[in-house]
Parts: C-alpha cells; sequence; structure tokens
C-alpha cells in the first residue's frame, strides 16, 4: 500500500477517498471514523501531535493514477514524488495554516506599513506638485526660413521648406485681401519671422500684424479666430507646400482662414524675376463663403 492523502480533517479525506473509488481505486482510511467526533470539534492544523487521517492505495499498480486524479482536482501540485516522500495536502490546508502563522502575521503588518508609507508619501507628492505655480507655456520658435534667392533640387515635386523671398511675395500678394484688424502670419505651420513680419507691417496701414501663435484659430462662424492679448478678430494666413520645379521657379500654397465660413486656399505659381520672386499666377482657388461652404 503507499499513501497518497492525509488531512486533519476526515471529512476532506474521505471526500479523496471516494474520489479515488469512483475510479475504481481500491482505498484504505488510517485514523478514520473512530476519532471523527472529537476532531471535527477540536482538531488544529497547527498542532503537530493532533491525528491525521490518512488514504492509502492499496495496490501500487493505481498510485499514479491516483495521483494524477488529485492533481486534475487541483488537491496536490505535481504527480512527481519528492526525493523524500511527502503526503500531499489540500492547498487550502497550507495556506490556512501560513495565513495563521505569527511570522506570517508579522509579515504582513510590516507590508501594510510599508504600503501606507508609499501611500502617504505619493499623496504628499500629489499635494505638492498641485501647490506649484503653473509653468508658463514654451514660445514656440519661429520657423527658420531658407534665406536664399534661389532653390535646390530636386525638382520633382516634392515639398521643399519655403524661401523667405517666396513667403514675401506671397504676404505681398495676399495681405491686401484681410478683411479683419488682424493678420496672424505663419510659414509651414510655424510662426514667419519677426523681421519679416516688420518688414511687410510698413507696407499694411490699418492692418495688424503679428505671429500665427499670439492668435486662436476657431471654426465656430459666430466668433471665428482672433487675436488672444486683445481679443480682436484675425485671419489665420499661412504659407506652405512649396515645391520648386527650377532654381527659380515652383508653386506654393498659402491659406487665410477667419472661420469656417470665411476661408481662401489658393495655389499660386511663383517665379523668380527682375532679381526678385513674384506671384505669377493663381493655378487654384477655393473659397468658404457662410453656410453654403466651398
Amino acid at each position: 500500500m503507499r499513501k497518497v492523502f492525509s488531512s486533519h480533517r476526515l471529512e476532506n479525506t474521505e471526500g479523496v477517498a471516494e474520489l479515488l473509488r469512483q475510479a475504481g481505486i481500491e482505498v484504505r482510511i488510517l485514523n478514520g471514523r473512530s476519532y471523527k467526533g472529537n476532531r471535527r470539534r477540536t482538531f488544529s492544523y497547527s498542532d503537530p501531535s493532533a491525528p491525521v487521517s490518512e488514504a492509502w492505495v492499496v495496490r501500487s499498480d493505481d498510485q499514479r493514477l491516483a495521483r494524477e486524479i488529485l492533481r486534475d482536482a487541483g488537491l496536490i501540485d505535481t504527480t512527481r514524488p519528492s526525493d523524500g516522500y511527502t503526503t500531499p495536502t489540500f492547498r487550502s490546508e497550507v495556506e490556512l495554516a501560513q495565513a495563521r502563522s505569527p511570522a506570517r502575521k508579522k509579515l504582513l503588518r510590516i507590508k501594510l506599513g510599508v504600503l501606507a508609507l508609499i501611500v502617504a508619501v505619493v499623496v504628499a507628492g500629489g499635494m505638492h506638485t498641485l501647490n506649484q505655480p503653473p509653468v508658463p507655456a514654451a514660445t514656440p520658435e519661429p520657423v527658420t526660413l531658407v534665406d536664399a534667392q534661389f532653390a535646390s533640387p530636386p525638382f520633382d515635386g516634392t515639398i521643399a521648406a519655403t524661401l523667405a523671398p517666396v513667403a514675401r511675395a506671397v504676404f505681398q500678394s495676399n495681405l491686401g485681401e484681410v478683411d479683419t484688424p488682424v493678420a496672424c502670419l505663419g510659414v509651414d505651420g510655424g510662426d514667419a519671422p519677426a523681421a519679416l513680419i516688420s518688414e511687410l507691417a510698413g507696407a499694411q496701414p490699418g492692418l495688424a500684424l503679428v505671429p500665427a501663435t499670439a492668435c486662436q484659430e476657431v471654426a465656430d462662424e459666430d466668433k471665428g479666430s482672433y487675436e488672444r492679448a486683445t481679443g480682436r478678430a484675425a485671419t489665420m494666413v499661412d504659407v506652405h507646400v512649396f515645391r520648386p520645379s527650377a532654381p527659380e521657379h515652383g508653386t506654393v500654397e498659402v491659406s487665410a482662414y477667419h472661420h469656417r465660413g470665411q476661408a481662401t486656399y489658393l495655389t499660386l505659381e511663383v517665379a523668380r524675376r527682375d532679381d526678385r520672386w513674384q506671384v505669377t499666377q493663381v493655378i487654384k482657388r477655393v473659397e468658404s463663403r457662410g453656410l453654403m461652404g466651398f
């Protein structure tokens, strides 16, 4: 015979025996019914001297099957015997004994203390962060335009950085159509350089020119885009998508946007003539006016 299971609680051992018998395995129980009444009232997992009920497999060739059945039922962790034979026990019994041991309780108290300390540190750090003054948002750097008179290859329709003289020519050609008090100038999605804005301002009396980030773009037709500092109505004018086709020729796009019902999108032909870049042709013009759309 070989012992395959043991438990301080007789009912557990009887349940295991019945499980094995249903599989056709002959099983005997030691320390069984003769002490059942007392054990159900007074047994203790932590008392090493307490009697233990045991389930034994009568035939040795049934041992492996018995272990597999117990493993599949979740009653033992492995079917491989250890070097020194150890009787498998219910996992719940082991966990219960560990949870009730003084060392386990002490370890639990230490863990709870450390957890409480961590929570206190996190809360204190959060309160400190909330009490700090907000960090001002970094001001985007103006786009560095290519201050060259001639475009560089390739000339295959690839988008290139907008040349400074090209941006100047496009602004000069289109700022006269702005009908808001403020024009917010951008190049390639960033702010137009301050020097370029100052140069253009002298030629546009009555129109305030500011960098694009000084304004808030708003699609709502009842409000529209505006200058943040003053609240005045503004038009977002951005030059972008420069596609050189030769050192002195190419196309570029410009958008003038106040709100979704007042916007203009142009594709322009630009060329260098008489030693300066100029807008030579409007290739495409798309407008949005009021609720009718484009």
